[in-house]
Parts: structure tokens; sequence; C-alpha cells
């Protein structure tokens, strides 16, 4: 086994930029095997297992940290403004460099919030929302520029609920992803059972009783499948390719639609109008903020309008500010197929 490569780099935000805040979108679950956020005593620590080069490259391992972030900002949003230190590992030098180059994008430090807070369509977001953002200034959109990874796991989240579908999702990645790289001598490694999201191939692998068996049905098995075969593909493209082209070509791939192309961009690319058409709770826990009632997509698009160009900004306020659906009865259930 060659020598683990150590490389570490701090991370300086100008603007407010709470660690914990801003990547909560990416983990899936608090077990997430790939991501796990731990925040307490005004700590942040995120261990990352990463794969660089979607379909065929190497395991990274990562701890990014982030002291005196969490809990409400000061006058200034001073408890934000944290440096972040991000130390990454592995057998291969290249992967680890990478995966430091990307660190930025990842934590959000590119996503600049100051045009749109400073103009007049900020101002119409109701005064208890952007009350709420004046409390935790540091909410950034993270771009992991995981396509593949993203989109893989937005196709989980398709017509079930949360709870079903990460399940799911962690046991298969469990089942299927490969251990993250050990730390060099005297460093503590990731926390147990994390592991390094599965390869195109790998998903290939999977056999249809092994989906049945967690509880993925043949709808969203399939279009696993076909992401994963067109992945090398779409890697490829992706690299010189707009955020609009590469989500034009998303949508040529079978049982990827609108929701998952604006659910994995959102998360890959850190896009700030990417809006979530199709959700379950989504549009009405949208409309309730904004009007007082629950709505269906078209009412939902119709609202965020004047914000055109930010509307996944003013989602994530919304969010932020406790947006709530109106109860209409009992909750989704989960689907009765799975046998275990």
């Amino acid at each position: 086994m060659p020598p683990t490569y150590l490389a570490e780099r701090v991370l300086e935000p100008r603007r407010p930029l709470d660690l914990a805040l801003t990547l909560s979108v990416v983990q899936r679950g608090a077990s997430d095997p790939t991501l796990r956020i731990e925040a307490a005593d005004g700590a942040t620590r995120v261990h990352v297992a990463a794969r660089v080069g979607e379909v065929s490259g190497g395991g990274v391992s990562a701890v990014l940290e982030q002291r005196g972030a969490s809990g409400p900002a000061g006058p200034a949003g001073s408890r934000v403004r944290a440096p972040i230190r991000v130390r990454a590992w592995g057998p291969e030098p290249e992967d680890v460099e990478a995966f430091l180059r990307g660190a930025p994008a990842l934590v959000g430090l590119g996503d600049d919030w100051e045009p749109f807070t400073a103009s007049e369509a900020y101002r119409l977001i109701p005064e208890g929302a952007r009350a709420g953002f004046r409390r935790r200034p540091g909410l950034r959109l993270p771009a992991t520029g995981q396509v593949v990874k993203q989109t893989i796991t937005a196709i989980f989240e398709q017509r079930v609920t949360s709870g079903e579908a990460i399940g799911a999702w962690q046991r298969l990645v469990r089942r299927y992803g490969e251990a993250p790289p050990p730390p060099p001598a005297g460093l503590p490694g990731l926390p147990e059972g994390m592991r390094v999201f599965p390869r195109p191939a790998d998903w290939l692998a999977v056999p249809s009783w092994e989906w049945h068996r967690h509880g993925v049905d043949v709808h969203r098995a399939r279009a696993v499948r076909r992401m994963a075969e067109l992945a090398p593909s779409l890697s490829r493209f992706g690299e010189g390719a707009s955020p609009g082209e590469l989500a034009r070509a998303l949508a040529g791939v079978s049982g990827v639609g609108p929701w998952t192309i604006a659910e994995a961009m959102q998360r890959s690319h850190g896009l700030p109008d990417a809006v979530s058409v199709g959700d379950y709770h989504l549009a009405h826990r949208i409309c309730v903020a904004l009007e007082g009632r629950r709505g269906d997509d078209d009412r939902m698009l119709e609202l965020l309008a004047p914000w055109r160009g930010n509307r996944q900004r003013v989602v994530r306020i919304l969010l932020l500010a406790g947006a709530r659906d109106q109860r209409r009865g009992p909750r989704l259930a989960p689907g009765a197929h799975r046998l275990v």
C-alpha cells in the first residue's frame, strides 16, 4: 500500500460562513456514511469520505473544522467569520490536492449573497424570515462538484418519504462503498461506518433482489442504473459545460426529471435559482410562508417570481425561518414493499 499523503489548507471567509448550516443541505441523515457533521460548544467538525473523480477516481478522507461559528452571530456576524481548517489525506497526492482545490466551493466560500441582500427584491421577503437570516447570516449555498453522486442521491428520494429514501441510500452506500483511506500515524480517522460513495460500476453491480431488499422500487433502481451507465459521458461533458447545458443533458436520462435535476444541482453547483418543483411538501410550505395558505407548484412559482435569479436563496431563507406546512390529515406512510 502506498504511503498516505496528508495536506492541509486554511480557508479564511471574508463574509459570515456557518460551516454546519451550509453543509446541512448536503448531509443525508445524521448517519450519512459519506459526510458527517458534528457541532457542539461553538465548534463544527465535518468528516468527509470523498471520491475525487466520480467515475473511476480514488478515495480521499478529510476533516473540516471551524471553531466559534455555531449559534447566534454577534452584531457584525463575527462568530461566523472563523477560519475553516481543512485536512485531507489519501494514497494519491493528486486526489488529495484536487479535493483541497474544491474545498472553497464545497463550503460555499464563493457564494456571494451581498448583491441580493442589498437589492430591493430582498426587502420583499417577509420581515420575520429576514430577521431569522440576520440572526444566522452564515448560510451559504455549497457546491460539491459531484453531479453523479447528487443525482443518484436525488433519485433515491423520488416519490417516497425522506426517512425511507435516506435509510435505503445509507444501507446501500455502506454495502457497496469502500472504506475511506486510513489516516497517517498519530491522527484519528473518520468515524466508524463511513464509506466512499460507490463508483458507477458498483451501482451497476447491485442485483435486483438487493434493491428490493432495501426498499428501492424498480423505477428508481432503473433510473440509478441508467445514470450509472451514462456517468462516464456525463462526467466528461460536464467538465466544460455550463450548468444549463448540464441540466439539459441530465434531462435526457430516463427517470431523471425537473425535481431530480434541481435537487442534484442545488448541491453539486450551488445554483441560486434552482427550485424543486414536484416536491411533496415544499410548495405548501413556501406558499404558507408567503401568503398564509397552501398552494401547488404553479402558485409557488408565481409567488417566487419577484426573486427570479435568487429563488433558491429565498427558499433557503424561508426554511431557515421555520416555514411549515399546514397539516391536512395523517403523514404520508412509507411503502409496504420493504423486506428488511
